[in-house]
């Protein structure tokens, strides 16, 4: 059983794979540009971005969008998944409870996702869709300095 303390930490995406009812890969990406966070005080936060997005016509040194064309904005936002919370964990099991996103339409939302700890890689695995597919996450632990 994974204890809390196991997985506080940084961590930073090696890739996902979705898995069909038979146990094959029928999707995995392993080029990517995320981020996930578990603070010893029950906080998550998650950033998960394509890898090699363009560059919009924003101002440099802005934190925000504004400044983008409309086009730019579609475009950079494609494909992005960002959300801050709480977590619990309970047996195996993170519960992500979303209060902001990027995605209004998850604020408010819990996310399961069941988890596996070997050694500084963590894999977190979505409950099945109606064809019985499960998208798996891998997750690598980064070094504290």
């Amino acid at each position: 059983m994974i204890k809390k303390e196991d997985v506080v930490g940084v961590y930073r995406q090696l890739g996902f794979e979705v898995v069909d009812a038979d146990g094959k890969i029928v999707e995995s990406d392993y080029n990517c540009a995320s981020q996930i966070m578990y603070s010893p005080d029950g906080y998550l936060g998650v950033v998960s971005t394509p890898a090699g997005r363009k560059k919009t016509s924003a101002p440099s040194g802005r934190t925000d969008l504004g400044g983008a064309t409309l086009e730019e904005l579609a475009e950079v936002t494609r494909g992005v998944t960002c959300y801050a919370g709480r977590y619990e964990l309970a047996g195996d099991t993170l519960h992500h409870h979303i209060e902001m996103a990027l995605n209004p339409n998850l604020v408010g939302q819990t996310m399961i996702r069941h988890a596996q700890l070997n050694g500084a890689d963590l894999t977190l695995t979505a409950p099945a869709d109606p064809k019985g597919n499960v998208r798996r996450i891998l997750w690598r632990k980064v070094a504290e300095k």
